[in-house]
């Protein structure tokens, strides 16, 4: 295997525990493993709560993938089980409570996604229903002793709801000893995750601990915010963008960006030399270079990242032409007008929309035009007409 001193400089690359204390004491103990000079078992969990993964899930699929790269044994978990409780980590009241029929349909093509950034050989895809869903009421109730309600509420998000009053439902607390246990039932020497999981990943380490396994060592990654520059991206929240969106809507949505966020999204979204992103970042902020440029620079790199060069150029070229020249685009979408059909419903129903609530809020913005003209509620789409959405969605109607 590559040399440990290597193996450590980049694995240990990017990541944040938000304590240096913590930082030191864990990649030491990396450092210790690595010596072993064996295939470390290094695993991500990915709850299915959604149909796509999203740019946000692709900042620890790379840091796994790093890992792959270095010879060691990788694990995909698809969190089917956790998902019906859902992660509350980064939420500030309860989670929609899922179906197993929604979860399924949800992780339909995670492993497709997830390999447009890991080395699908080399990927070991797993669920955590394989032990979760077997346990007993006995095994869960020896599980619940090992953690106590003040540990919980030591939890920031917990801490903030518990002294506004608001309710906190018990099954939440299962939520960290559930991925606790899949890092016991996985034997793992390594867990990657999100800098918001990290009370999750120290619990892991508590029941393995006390199961006499060798604790494994949290490897965190920032949070990767979405196009609001402010919160996190979501696929729930709309400011995603998406593993499998098209070139051109990846593209679009990347020229979206608030200038200041470009030097996070080329750290943690891109596998761009870190020296040279470096100087992206240090002439941002001395204007030596031009964020309009570089956030195309950001786009095409991202584009062809997930779907190659050709994607990357063509996006581009789409991006110039409709957006910045103006022009309509010569291959867009045909879609068949039914008789009498709503602007609304065909905005949904021709997929430049998710929902007819969106739909009524990008034209109350002015966001929909048909044959260039700016539609309002009552406008009536007819068939030969161009309806646009936004800078970057077309839909020819005939």
């Amino acid at each position: 295997m590559a040399p440990v001193d290597e193996q450590l400089r980049m694995l240990m690359s990017g990541v944040d525990y938000g304590d240096e204390q913590l930082r030191e004491r864990f990649s030491s103990e990396l450092k210790g493993l690595l010596e072993q000079d064996r295939p470390l078992k290094v695993y991500l969990g990915i709850d299915p709560t959604a149909t796509s993964l999203t740019l946000g899930h692709t900042v620890p699929l790379r840091k796994l993938r790093q890992f792959q790269e270095f010879g060691h044994h990788t694990v995909l978990l698809i969190g089917d089980m956790t998902a019906l409780v859902g992660d509350p980590s980064d939420k500030n009241a309860l989670r929609p409570k899922l179906t197993q029929e929604a979860i399924q349909a949800n992780e339909a093509t995670y492993f497709e996604q997830a390999a447009v950034i890991l080395d699908a050989g080399k990927t070991e895809l797993r669920h955590n229903s394989e032990w979760l869903g077997k346990l007993d009421f006995a095994e869960i109730l020896d599980l619940l002793s090992k953690f106590t309600v003040a540990e919980m509420l030591r939890r920031d998000n917990f801490r903030k709801r518990f002294d506004a009053g608001d309710a906190i439902y018990l099954h939440e607390f299962l939520y960290a000893l559930m991925q606790g246990y899949d890092a016991y039932a996985l034997e793992c020497d390594v867990q990657v995750g999100g800098t918001e999981q990290l009370f999750n990943l120290m619990a892991g380490r508590k029941i393995q601990e006390d199961a006499g396994q060798k604790p494994h060592v949290p490897v965190t990654m920032p949070i990767l915010v979405g196009l609001d520059g402010k919160e996190r991206m979501s696929k729930s929240k709309g400011n995603h963008i998406g593993v499998h969106d098209a070139p051109e809507e990846q593209y679009g949505k990347v020229m979206s960006l608030p200038d200041e966020v470009l030097g996070d999204f080329y750290t943690l979204a891109t596998n761009v030399d870190r020296g040279e992103v470096e100087g992206i970042i240090a002439g941002l902020g001395d204007g030596s270079r031009n964020p309009m440029e570089q956030k195309k620079h950001l786009a095409r790199t991202i584009v062809t990242e997930l779907h190659g060069d050709a994607a990357g150029s063509a996006a581009e070229e789409h991006f110039e032409r409709t957006v910045q020249r103006k022009e309509t685009p010569d291959d867009m979408p045909e879609w068949n007008l039914p008789e009498g059909a709503a602007l609304l419903d065909v905005i949904v129903d021709g997929g430049l929309a998710p929902s007819r609530r969106e739909a009524r809020r990008l034209v109350e913005q002015g966001a929909v035009s048909l044959d260039g003209e700016v539609a309002n509620l009552d406008t009536a789409p007819g068939k030969g007409t161009v309806l646009q959405v936004g800078k970057r969605r077309w839909l020819r109607l005939v």
